[in-house]
């Protein structure tokens, strides 16, 4: 058999989704600088905030025409060497059978102890290089406090401590309660 020759340059976009398009379901795979990186199984209270997002979301668009939508576990093709895969992002309502896009509006990171280095330096840096979007939110996932960073104010950090604090979200017109968004967690 013998072993295999293995290409040693990056992985491209390409290659990653086709490779991703093989893997199970229950996999979590993100494209980083050219190597494929299996990401941990969720927790639960990561659940549970993920859900509270997409609800709070999915509710402020139907409010709002319909004209955007909030999905999780879609890539972001942020370069053709690096796709990674936020937890909610919001992109137009126009394309969403595609199952990766480059069009975020907005995005959210819940905060792991295994991803929180990449999540707060590397992924805010290639977020705020996509033209499309506006804001980029981080949401701890042990206590309550949200950090967002909008293009308007050049990606300058907002700091959200207090349940009775509000995230906009100016770009689709949403007010999102630090109250809802850990509804159910245990941590209010």
């Amino acid at each position: 058999m013998g072993v295999p020759f293995l290409d040693p340059g990056p992985m491209n976009a390409e290659d990653f989704f086709a490779f991703t398009a093989t893997r199970p379901d229950g996999e979590k795979w993100e494209l980083i600088e050219g190597e494929p990186v299996l990401n941990a199984s969720a927790s639960f209270l990561h659940q549970i905030i993920a859900r509270n997002l997409i609800v709070l979301l999915d509710r402020a668009s139907l409010a709002g025409g319909e004209t955007w939508a909030a999905v999780p576990g879609v890539g972001l093709r942020v370069s053709e060497i690096s796709a990674p895969v936020p937890d909610v992002i919001i992109r137009p309502n126009d394309c969403l059978s595609a199952p990766e896009c480059d069009d975020a509006l907005v995005v959210f990171e819940i905060l792991s102890p295994s991803t929180a280095d990449r999540d707060l330096r590397w992924k805010r840096r290639a977020y705020a290089a996509l033209p499309s979007l506006s804001q980029y939110v981080v949401v701890a996932q042990d206590l309550v406090e949200v950090v967002s960073y909008d293009r308007r104010t050049g990606f300058a950090e907002r700091r959200f401590e207090a349940a009775e604090a509000e995230l906009d979200v100016p770009i689709v017109g949403a007010r999102l309660s630090l109250r809802d968004i850990y509804r159910g967690t245990g941590l209010l």
